[in-house]
């Protein structure tokens, strides 16, 4: 199976997950359409093009999703698609939230990935920020990431992000 493959079937199940749990999602070029704000609209256009896991899960907030097919992970986020997934949080009042997917080790496991959740680069599941280039960040999760922070499943990623969202909404 091609990492392509791969990655869109850990993405199928992680949305999957999600909507099972009653959440409705959202890419960012459907909520753009939806926007009579020609600012904002223009925001989630940009974030939402083609490439970018963007989602919005009504009732939670933003969520960025990356995802690494196979061990080990690690993931680059662009510099300016987190000043713009960050604006965009800020300016509509919702949280962000980073999850950081990887493919388990055997494909024919029941659980195709595990996973973090992340609010930030600066609280927990991260041990030390991530390495900072001159257009991106990279997160390495043997370096970056506590590994006793590891989810382990899709279905159980997607209830940590329900639960987070939930807790920082009080």
């Amino acid at each position: 199976m091609s990492h392509k493959t791969r990655a869109d079937e850990i993405r199928a199940d992680f949305l999957g997950a999600l909507r099972a749990q009653g959440m409705r999602v959202d890419t960012l070029k459907e909520v753009a359409d939806e926007v009579s704000d020609q600012v904002l609209r223009e925001l989630f256009r940009r974030l939402g093009q083609a490439g970018r896991e963007i989602y919005l899960v009504r009732g939670v907030g933003l969520v960025n999703i990356h995802i690494r097919s196979e061990a080990p992970g690690w993931w680059n986020i662009l510099k300016s698609v987190k000043a713009d997934f960050d604006a965009l949080a800020k300016a509509i009042g919702a949280r962000a939230f980073y999850v950081l997917l990887v493919g388990r080790k055997d494909p024919k496991d029941a659980h195709v990935a595990n996973g973090w959740v992340a609010t930030d680069f600066l609280s927990s599941p991260f041990l030390k920020s991530p390495s900072e280039e001159a257009t991106k960040y990279t997160v390495k999760e043997g370096l970056h990431l506590d590994e006793r922070k590891l989810i382990l499943s899709v279905t159980k990623v997607a209830q940590k992000l329900l639960q987070t969202g939930a807790a920082l909404q009080k």
